[in-house]
């Protein structure tokens, strides 16, 4: 006999519910009674009989039982990509409608004093339209000798769900840490290349000094590599014990992750995916949580359920996400130490 799993059960209650409204119409039957007993019938079949059918009803997954699992945590709480703005709400039909704020109007002092018949200039400020359709990011199919009896057993299901949520949070967590690191050096954009000897505390304060400069003194982020942490404790070993404490480093919330993107020696990034060669640098970058986003959309499971040819089941997800910046024609305020 099977685990009887709750929340099972209450997917197969709903959904026996919703198929008893019409029917009851029909054939006058209160729709209660009708989807209790469908539910009923399921349970028994499906707990306490499952060799009943095994192979011909039961020849599929419930995928309201195993898509949560992905939909509830797509990457970890711990994570830095969740130092983003959470724009999952705007998502429609996987699209995301994103709109660039325009330029700010321009403010003058006693303008009417000196032009009594004049009219205060124009400025344009329409938001820039921008719809981006979601990518689809799809795990790479694991087998299994019975799913079916792995679906109704919580401890088995949540460890083959954890294996395919890690692996997308792990590949969101990287693109994310190239898209959010900057692609040139400029006014509202900074590069740091230093040199071996040069101190990664100090960069930090010349990072804080370019934000100041901005008039942006809060939500900032620091994620650094395992290489410039160890160059910060061999530099300052009360100030690396303090990080480690409170997670803050003059005035920047601070990350560790191990795939930020590289640079080469000149400071040029290389694209996403790149293999670090031996004069590359893997950088450390920040950013302020205000000019990034993250979004989520639809999860879809694949199952195949007695593959021929590998006399097991297989399963795969494909989850509709996407990480950017909110400036997405003119990325600012990211920033890298190289």
């Amino acid at each position: 006999m099977k685990k009887l799993s709750i929340k099972a059960l209450l997917s197969n209650l709903i959904l026996a519910f919703l198929f008893a409204i019409p029917v009851s119409a029909i054939f006058k039957i209160d729709p209660f009674v009708l989807s209790a007993g469908v539910t009923l019938g399921s349970v028994i079949v499906q707990y306490f009989v499952p060799k009943l059918f095994s192979g011909k009803l039961m020849n599929g997954l419930q995928t309201e039982v195993w898509v949560p699992g992905i939909k509830e945590n797509p990457v970890p709480d711990t994570s830095f990509v969740y130092a983003s703005v959470d724009m999952s709400e705007h998502v429609e039909h996987n699209k995301l409608h994103l709109a660039e704020a325009g330029i700010e109007p321009g403010v003058h002092e006693d303008y009417f004093l000196n032009n009594d018949d004049g009219e205060l200039p124009f400025a344009t400020i329409q938001d820039i339209p921008n719809e981006v359709i979601l990518k689809t990011y799809s795990t790479e199919q694991t087998r299994h000798r019975d799913l079916q009896e792995i679906e109704f057993a919580y401890n088995k299901k949540e460890s083959v769900i954890k294996r395919h949520r890690i692996s997308l949070g792990k590949n969101l967590g990287k693109r994310a840490a190239h898209i959010w690191s900057p692609s040139s050096d400029n006014g509202f954009n900074k590069i740091m290349n230093l040199s071996a000897t040069d101190s990664i505390i100090d960069a930090l304060v010349d990072l804080e000094a370019f934000y100041s400069d901005l008039d942006l003194l809060e939500n900032l982020n620091v994620c650094f590599n395992a290489q410039h942490m160890a160059r910060i404790k061999k530099e300052d070993k009360k100030l690396y014990k303090d990080i480690l404490n409170e997670k803050q480093m003059y005035g920047f919330k601070v990350w560790r992750y191990s795939q930020n993107p590289i640079y080469t020696a000149e400071g040029e990034k290389l694209p996403y995916g790149s293999v670090k060669g031996s004069t590359d640098k893997r950088s450390s970058f920040t950013w302020c949580t205000d000019e990034v986003f993250r979004c989520f959309g639809d999860v879809k499971m694949y199952a195949t359920i007695g593959h021929s040819g590998l006399q097991a089941d297989t399963l795969s997800f494909a989850q509709r996400a996407l990480v950017g910046n909110i400036r997405a024609t003119n990325p600012k305020y990211l920033g890298a130490i190289l």
